[in-house]
């Protein structure tokens, strides 16, 4: 039985970055972006912390910008706010984001980078943009999960990192079948787009005729260079697929019979069970019902009953899976195999070897009478 272990905890991490401490030291916000300007002096704000109340904070900046940023404070008893000024030169050669990171460190030794033999460290960032010399842009694209019938929301965000005005066409083409097959297209307004200037669009797309299903969607971004970023989303429809189960069992016992299934839903069902129909050859034997579970959007989950052997034959049977779940029922017919007993098999499995050994050992007693005879024959003559 195949059994999906879902890894949350760092997704948790990203969610709550705002908020979320190392140990007891915690900072906020976690990011700030400026693009560069010759000469700009500019504040920022942010706040430290430490759970214990009793103990300090050091503050720390790191990045190839450290030299041209001052604190108006390095230290806090418990926690505060402080204010970070930077202060940039007139001209930085390397073109891109420069990150300055601000560090929040327990004060319990002197600081000597991020992260200290087990101390706890968290860090924010202020990035400065530095723009490309001539024509440069970066994109995002993201698209939502949908259910049968409903129009798809997706968002693109174009920032203009480069010194000269853009004209950004953009197309979005959705696929299947692992984008061999264009079902849609969408064209979105040619825009012009100034240096640092970010366009950005949430829109709808109309996916309402298309099937369920798993689909691939390719956002064209056309400044001068094409940026291709393709997504991948899906379609849900109303319905709970069984994806694995069950299906060997021992005699003359209670075995649990577990059932893998999959919500394909782009919404949660709740209260989903299964009964389960054992017959053989036709002839009605056992059913029994398995818990109850609620299911996320997408989510795997498992069902699990116990299925009682006790009297029925070590040989091939036929179960019938129904599962509920609001007002819809899906099912599955399987093959299902009841074997003996691990303790019987071994005991067969001595009992032949016990006969064989006994066959090998009948057999040389046999081949040396028979020597012993040929050579009294052998003597007489």
């Amino acid at each position: 039985m195949k059994r999906n272990i879902i890894l949350g905890l760092f997704l948790l991490v990203i969610i709550f970055a705002e908020i979320i401490s190392a140990g007891g030291v915690g900072i906020s916000p976690v990011y700030y972006k400026e693009f560069f300007e010759p000469n700009l002096e500019k504040n920022f704000t942010f706040n430290a912390f430490n759970t214990k109340a009793e103990e300090g904070v050091n503050i720390y900046v790191k990045g190839d910008l450290a030299d041209y940023v001052t604190l108006s404070n390095a230290y806090f008893l418990g926690g505060g706010e402080f204010i970070v000024t930077i202060k940039l030169p007139t001209k930085i050669e390397k073109p891109g984001t420069h990150e300055i990171i601000i560090g929040a460190i327990e004060a319990k030794s002197e600081i000597e980078g991020a992260t200290l033999g087990g101390i706890a460290a968290i860090q924010g960032r202020i990035d400065i943009l530095v723009p490309y010399p001539g024509k440069y842009s970066e994109s995002t694209f993201t698209i939502n999960n949908i259910n049968e019938g409903e129009s798809a929301t997706y968002e693109i965000e174009t920032e203009n990192l480069g010194s000269q005005y853009l004209d950004i066409k953009t197309t979005i083409e959705v696929y299947k079948n692992n984008m061999s097959e264009k079902v849609l297209t969408k064209k979105l307004k040619e825009i012009n787009l100034k240096p640092k200037e970010i366009f950005s669009v949430i829109e709808t797309i109309d996916t309402r005729n298309l099937p369920p299903g798993d689909y691939q969607a390719l956002a064209i971004i056309d400044w001068g260079q094409i940026d291709k970023i393709n997504q991948t989303f899906r379609i849900g429809e109303f319905l709970v697929e069984i994806i694995d189960y069950d299906y060997q069992f021992e005699e003359n016992k209670i075995n649990e019979f577990n059932i893998e299934i999959q919500n394909k839903w782009n919404t949660k069902i709740d209260k989903i069970f299964a009964t389960v129909s054992i017959t053989d050859e036709g002839r009605f034997l056992n059913s029994f019902k398995t818990v109850s579970v609620d299911t996320a959007p997408w989510e795997t989950k498992n069902l699990t009953s116990y299925f009682d052997t006790t009297g029925l034959e070590t040989k091939r049977y036929t179960a019938n899976i129904v599962l509920n779940y609001g007002e819809e029922i899906s099912s599955k017919l399987i093959a299902i195999y009841i074997n003996e007993s691990p303790k019987e098999r071994y005991a067969k499995y001595i009992i032949i070897a016990t006969i064989i050994a006994l066959s090998i050992i009948a057999t040389f007693i046999y081949l040396i009478l028979k020597i012993i005879k040929l050579r009294k024959n052998a003597k007489k003559k």
